[in-house]
C-alpha cells in the first residue's frame, strides 16, 4: 500500500492551481489600481496556498487513506462515502484520485458495482504501482458484473499481461470472454489457471458457473448446479439463479426456468446486476414470446445486443 512518499508526490488538483493564480492576479490588479491595502490579505492567501496548503493536503490525504483502509479491513465500507464527503479541503484543493480509489473499493465491497466502475478509473490513474493490480481487478469485476464485457476483458488483460496472476481476475476475464463469444483455448487456459491457483469458494463457484454456460453455448452435456450453492456476494447469487434458469430452459422445464429467472431478477435488482438483466430478458421471452425486433447478432449474451442498439 501507499506510504507517506506517495502523498508527497501527489499531483496538485485543479482547485489547488487555480486558487493561487486567481489570488496572484487579483493582487496585481488591485496593486495597479492603487488599492495597496489589499496586498497584505492577498499575500497571506498566497502563503497559505503555496506553503501551508500542500502540507495540509498531504496530511489530510494520509489520514483519509489510513482510515479508509481500516474501514475496508473491518467490513465497514459503507462508512467510506460518508468519510469522503467530510474531506472538504481534499475535495476543493487536493487530487481526487486517492479518494476515488477508496470509494471504488468501498462500493465494490458494498456490492454497488455501477458506482465502483465510475470511481475506480480515476483512482487507478493516480494510484501507486503497488495499489494498481487490486484496483484494476476490482474494476474488471465491476465492469463484468454490470455488463461491459469488452472493457472488463481489456482492463483485466492489462494486469495479466504484466505477469500478475490473481485467481478472481483470471475467472473474471474468462467469463467476460465467454460473454463475448470467445470460447477458445485462451479462455479455457485462464479458467484452468484460476482453478489451480485458487482455494476461494467464490472463485470456484464463478468458474463452475462459467463452465456450465460454456457447455450450454457449445451444446455439450453439463452437470447441475448443487442446490447448496450459495455466496455472500449478491451478484453470485443472482448468477446462480440465472444459470440454473438456463439449465432448466435447456431441458424444457420452462416453469422451473421462469421461477429461477424471477429469483435472479429479484436478487440482482438492487445492485443493477447484469445477470439480472439477462434473466429479465429470458423471463420476458418465456412469458411473452420472442421480440419482433432482431438485429441478427449472434453473440451469446442478449445484453450485448441491447448495448449495441443503444450505441447506434
Amino acid at each position: 500500500m501507499a506510504n507517506d512518499n506517495n502523498f508527497k508526490q501527489m499531483k496538485t488538483s485543479t482547485g489547488g492551481i487555480i486558487a493561487p493564480v486567481i489570488t496572484l492576479a487579483l493582487l496585481f490588479i488591485f496593486w495597479r489600481l492603487g488599492q495597496k491595502w489589499i496586498a497584505m490579505p492577498a499575500l497571506a492567501l498566497l502563503i497559505l496556498f503555496y506553503l501551508i496548503m500542500p502540507k495540509l493536503i498531504r496530511a489530510r490525504a494520509a489520514r483519509f487513506h489510513k482510515r479508509a483502509l481500516t474501514l475496508l479491513a473491518t467490513g465497514k465500507a459503507a462508512e467510506i462515502p460518508k468519510l469522503a464527503k467530510r474531506q472538504i479541503i481534499l475535495q476543493l484543493f487536493g487530487p481526487s484520485g486517492p479518494i476515488d480509489a477508496k470509494l471504488g473499493m468501498a462500493y465494490t465491497q458494498m456490492g454497488d458495482y455501477a458506482s465502483a466502475a465510475i470511481n475506480l478509473p480515476n483512482g487507478i490513474l493516480t494510484a501507486p504501482d503497488s495499489e494498481k493490480p487490486a484496483l484494476q481487478t476490482a474494476l474488471a469485476k465491476a465492469l463484468m458484473i454490470t455488463g461491459d464485457l469488452a472493457r472488463a476483458e481489456v482492463e483485466g488483460r492489462s494486469v495479466l499481461d504484466k505477469g500478475i496472476r490473481i485467481p478472481e481476475l483470471l475467472a473474471t476475464v474468462a467469463r467476460a470472454r465467454v460473454g463475448l463469444g470467445k470460447i477458445d483455448k485462451t479462455t479455457i487456459e485462464l479458467m484452468n489457471e484460476a482453478d489451480n491457483l485458487s482455494t476461494n469458494d467464490d472463485v470456484k463457484l464463478m468458474l463452475a458457473l462459467t463452465r456450465i454456460e460454456m457447455a450450454l453455448a457449445t451444446g455439450h452435456k453439463t452437470d447441475d448446479i448443487p442446490e447448496s450453492a450459495d455466496s455472500s456476494q449478491r451478484f453470485l447469487r443472482t448468477w446462480i439463479h440465472f444459470v440454473r434458469g438456463k439449465l432448466r430452459e435447456h431441458r424444457r422445464d420452462l416453469q422451473a426456468a421462469e421461477e429461477s429467472y424471477a429469483k435472479a431478477v429479484k436478487t440482482g435488482k438492487e445492485e443493477h446486476c447484469w445477470f439480472a438483466d439477462l434473466a429479465h430478458e429470458r423471463l420476458q421471452f418465456l412469458t411473452q414470446g420472442p421480440s419482433k425486433q432482431t438485429d441478427g447478432n449472434t453473440e451469446i449474451d442478449p445484453a450485448m445486443r441491447r448495448k449495441k442498439k443503444k450505441r447506434r
